[in-house]
């Protein structure tokens, strides 16, 4: 299938393609990373929070939940088909993601305790990776319905779905800034994967890294300072964060092993991201400095896609 083969590409990309990088970057000193994790090392505002991921632990993809310490697990989804790629509404009352139940991948929400599953598009192509505005009010997503990946936005009930990017390469991944104003992105348009940023309505799409390594999966930090993002630039994937005009990218993550997929907590004092430093894919969560690397889950089954 289409969707099994550019994920296996993704993986692949991620694990073997170690020749592209650039000149150092700064980097994070970072402490040895814990396997417990106590309340002192979570925010007094975090604790109140949860994350959204999906594992695999019951035979295939499903979403789950759990609080930001690690505990309180819990299975939302229950089909035979692959649901992932978890995003909060910002009330924290709904949950979007991406689900091939129906025969190929589409945007469904549901309630943020698994109840009330709603199909939000209906198309032959796929459309996945959706987030919510800081509103609430529209759900940002990609979609391949026009012949190749690019950035898609539509109400929060599916209605007024509008394409946002317009070229021949891929472009995925958005991210809103928290005042709604901007969309970071990914894009392959110049050659491999940089971090793009463009106005909600799509215009003024401009690029924000440049190197020969792949900078890719951006996400806005809640003051809409910073941008979190994953970068090959060190020769495996870690997790960097920069300013929002490009400049002061920092490596937060800092280790041999692959680490993807960051989000902010909405105080932004953690970011929580998948890691394989474990043999599997695991969810771990750092101070926004990159200190306090901390596994939340542990098991033989991928735990990833994290979201606060």
């Amino acid at each position: 299938m289409k969707i099994k083969y550019l994920m296996s590409v993704l993986l692949i990309i991620f694990i073997f393609s170690f020749w592209a990088c650039t000149a150092p970057q700064a980097v994070a000193k970072t402490a040895p990373v814990k396997t417990k994790i106590t309340k002192s090392d979570v925010s007094e505002a975090a604790q109140k929070y949860k994350i959204a991921f999906f594992s695999e632990r019951d035979g295939n993809r499903e979403i789950y939940i759990m609080n930001t310490d690690g505990s309180g697990q819990t299975r939302l989804t229950n089909n035979p088909a692959a649901d992932w790629s978890p995003s909060f509404s910002p009330d924290g009352s709904k949950i979007v993601f991406q689900s091939d139940r129906d025969g190929n991948f589409e945007i469904y929400t549901m309630n943020s305790n698994g109840s009330k599953e709603v199909r939000l598009t209906d198309n032959p192509a796929y459309d996945w990776q959706p987030c919510y505005s800081p509103d609430g009010s529209k759900i940002a997503f990609t979609s391949d319905r026009d012949g190749n990946y690019e950035i898609y936005i539509m109400n929060k009930d599916g209605s007024g779905q509008i394409r946002l990017t317009n070229n021949s390469a891929y472009d995925g991944k958005a991210s809103f800034s928290p005042d709604g104003k901007k969309i970071a992105f990914h894009s392959r348009r110049d050659g491999n994967f940089e971090i793009y940023i463009m106005n909600t309505d799509g215009t003024e799409q401009l690029r924000l890294t440049d190197n020969s390594a792949y900078d890719w999966y951006p996400c806005f930090s809640p003051d809409g300072s910073k941008i979190a993002f994953d970068s090959r630039r060190d020769r495996n994937s870690e997790i960097y964060i920069m300013n929002i005009d490009g400049s002061g990218p920092i490596n937060l993550s800092n280790n041999r092993a692959i680490d993807y997929s960051a989000s902010f907590s909405p105080d932004g004092s953690k970011i929580v991201f998948n890691s394989t430093r474990d043999k599997n894919a695991e969810i771990y969560i750092m101070n926004s400095d990159g200190s306090e690397q901390t596994r939340l889950t542990n098991n033989q089954a991928n735990d990833a896609s994290p979201s606060f």
